[in-house]
């Protein structure tokens, strides 16, 4: 802002404070009075104030006008600048050719007298060089050129698969090992006890026997080592090894609970308990779909209805690809429209815990998950020497267990690989 106009803003400022202070005295002696204005009070007010109004207008428009002019003077600068620079060669204009001819004088005249006659010229210095100058080779261009890396891990694909233990209730225990209260009563003491009786004849009488079973909660865990530099630079290899280790865990705790020995420190699973009901195929004479029937059916005679039945990914490729119309099973529903079943209304869970050529059937209130503790991540540096060598161990484990409340709540079948 020029010094004149300042000097002119800073005069109005003082005359307006001066203004503001006559007017404050006026108003404070009539509140000390405790009385109105006086008509000579009131006039003067009016004077006072007509005259602020006045100095503000001046004000703001020296103000407006010091910062247009400033704005023009830049503008005009710039430009001269600008022409300056393009004279000298300093300036490339980066337009494209047919950008630079319709901006040309003669060729909008030309337009406007209706494009008759020969249209003007364009005459511009361009500067060429070979295209094989510059190309994507490695000593070239490519030198320059980084291929694009996907943030997606491969194999993170693995999170999608159904493990048996997300199907099967879960109870939370708070020590290592459990005790399971089972009713052992045979069905004739209990459930075939219930006759029809005539008036004044005697009721039969049920019993009940119960088990104890001691079952021990396990650890399975696994760990990988990752550098400190890493953990902090590159956060998703860290999620990743999270993961990795997480699913790793799981699928061993999976295998468990199909097949485990009951030898400490493994899971006793289900295939290891006794009376548990099993159904062997005739040999040669009975295709899978058939077995997995007759062994739903010998499940529903002892009370249990089966819902999950687990098989390896060879047997269930077999299943699906069978077809029995006559006993209204189709594997692939296209096969027979939308009504059509498939796995007999089982879920159908597939796992390589489960052995080649045989499977499981299983009633998911007969058996639950003793849940002593969840997945849960540990990270630590001290170990070893580790701390001077700024790495850190990531170490993931799950303590669980099996209860089998009726054994015959699970059916193991063999198959004899016939279509």
């Amino acid at each position: 802002m020029p010094t004149g106009t300042i000097d002119i803003v800073r005069a109005n400022f003082s005359r307006r404070k001066d203004i503001q202070g006559e007017l404050r005295s006026i108003d404070e002696a009539a509140t000390a009075d405790q009385r109105g204005y006086t008509e000579t009070e009131e006039a003067r007010q009016g004077e006072l104030r007509s005259e602020l109004e006045a100095i503000d207008g001046r004000i703001e428009a020296n103000i407006e006008q010091s910062l247009r002019s400033a704005a023009i003077e830049d503008g005009i600068g710039s430009l001269l600048g600008a022409y300056a620079d393009r004279e000298s060669g300093d300036i490339v204009d980066t337009r494209s050719l047919g950008e630079r001819f319709v901006d040309v004088d003669e060729f909008r005249s030309w337009v406007d007298s209706g494009a008759r006659g020969t249209s003007p010229t364009l005459d511009t210095s361009m500067d060429f060089r070979a295209v094989t100058d510059t190309t994507t080779a490695a000593t070239s261009g490519g030198a320059l050129i980084q291929n694009q890396r996907l943030s997606r891990v491969a194999n993170d694909f693995l999170d999608r698969r159904t493990f048996l233990i997300d199907l099967l209730p879960s109870i939370q225990v708070s020590t290592g090992g459990v005790e399971v209260v089972r009713d052992a009563s045979p069905l004739a003491d209990m459930a075939n006890k219930a006759v029809e009786v005539a008036e004044a004849a005697a009721k039969p009488q049920a019993g009940v026997t119960m088990a104890v079973d001691n079952e021990p909660i396990q650890t399975i865990a696994a760990w990988a080592n990752i550098t400190r530099q890493a953990a902090a630079d590159s956060p998703q290899v860290a999620g990743y090894l999270d993961g990795r280790l997480r699913y790793s865990v799981k699928r061993r705790a999976d295998g468990q609970v199909i097949n485990g020995n009951g030898t400490s420190p493994n899971i006793s699973g289900l295939l290891d308990r006794s009376g548990i009901n099993a159904y062997t195929a005739p040999s040669g004479s009975e295709p899978a779909y058939a077995s997995i029937r007759k062994a739903i059916t010998l499940m529903e005679q002892d009370e249990a209805v089966p819902e999950i039945v687990v098989l390896n990914p060879a047997d269930a490729e077999n299943f699906d690809l069978s077809n029995a119309a006559s006993a209204g099973l189709h594997a692939v529903p296209n096969l027979a429209g939308p009504s059509a079943t498939t796995s007999w209304g089982l879920t159908q869970v597939r796992s390589t815990a489960v052995a080649s050529g045989t499977a499981v059937l299983i009633d998911p209130m007969a058996v639950a998950v003793l849940d002593r503790q969840q997945v849960t991540a540990y990270m630590t540096d001290s170990h070893a020497s580790l701390f001077v060598s700024n790495i850190l161990t990531l170490l993931l484990e799950a303590r669980l267990g099996l209860a089998v409340f009726e054994p015959a709540g699970i059916c193991s079948v063999t198959f004899d690989y016939v279509a």
